[in-house]
């Protein structure tokens, strides 16, 4: 079947596409890490509060970004659920410079696939976005909108909710700016993201995983830059719910 030959070959495809970035755009390796806390409750919202630390692992153009994004989710039905988002973060770039955003998200998440052995999603956001640099104390304001398509593969269990849960998954996620001129560290980006994740049980879970993602600093042209980040999480689930039937 082609989704599952698509599955089986996506670390193929990533690999065949850093070579092709790298051979047009400048290449940086970042670093990510993620703690997330969820308390679901009422068996349809979703509280959740995700820290982040990211930087630019070499010293060239080094910048450093803490940030903490708290989540609201509402399950409208079976198969779709809103999203909303409050991302809040500060990045240091090694010339002096600093800067913050705020950018405020709605969104949903479509269920193609749900409580199977192999789940996939598809996730619509919307994102205002209020950056600020610090230092020249001015601010820009734009929008964006995230297409994303999500893929989970349950390597040892029936679906994703089995404990000592071994997972593969790949997501593939387009940016669009659309309303203004932004120039700083990208403005248009696509990525893709592989990885594995471990349930060890309903409370704990983690991720590890490889994303290439391709940037431009303005909203049309070739992207100019393509950054490979691996980036390890750790999600700790609090207040187990009964799943919605």
């Amino acid at each position: 079947m082609p989704v599952f030959w698509l599955i089986r070959n996506w670390g193929l495809m990533l690999v065949i596409a850093s070579s092709t970035f790298s051979l047009r755009a400048q290449s940086d390796t970042q670093l990510w890490l993620d703690f997330q806390t969820s308390y679901p409750f009422a068996n349809r919202y979703l509280l959740e509060n995700t820290a982040s630390y990211q930087t630019l692992l070499s010293q060239e153009g080094k910048w450093r970004n803490i940030s903490i994004s708290p989540t609201f989710e509402y399950s409208l039905f079976r198969k779709l659920d809103f999203l909303s988002e409050i991302p809040l973060g500060y990045t240091n770039q090694q010339e002096g410079t600093s800067s913050f955003e705020i950018s405020p998200m709605i969104g949903a998440r479509f269920y193609v696939t749900q409580n199977r052995r192999f789940e996939t999603r598809l996730v619509w956001r919307h994102q205002t976005r209020a950056f600020r640099q610090i230092e020249a104390n001015d601010w820009d304001i734009s929008n964006r909108t995230r297409l994303r398509a999500e893929l989970f593969l349950c390597l040892n269990g029936p679906n994703l909710s089995s404990d000592n849960l071994w997972s593969a998954f790949l997501h593939l996620e387009e940016f669009f700016v659309y309303d203004q001129q932004v120039d700083e560290r990208y403005a248009n980006r696509r990525r893709g993201q592989t990885g594995l994740g471990y349930r060890l049980n309903y409370k704990h879970r983690f991720e590890v995983s490889f994303t290439l993602q391709s940037s431009r600093n303005e909203l049309e042209g070739e992207f100019i830059s393509t950054d490979n980040v691996i980036q390890a999480k750790y999600k700790l689930y609090f207040n187990q719910a009964t799943p919605v039937n």
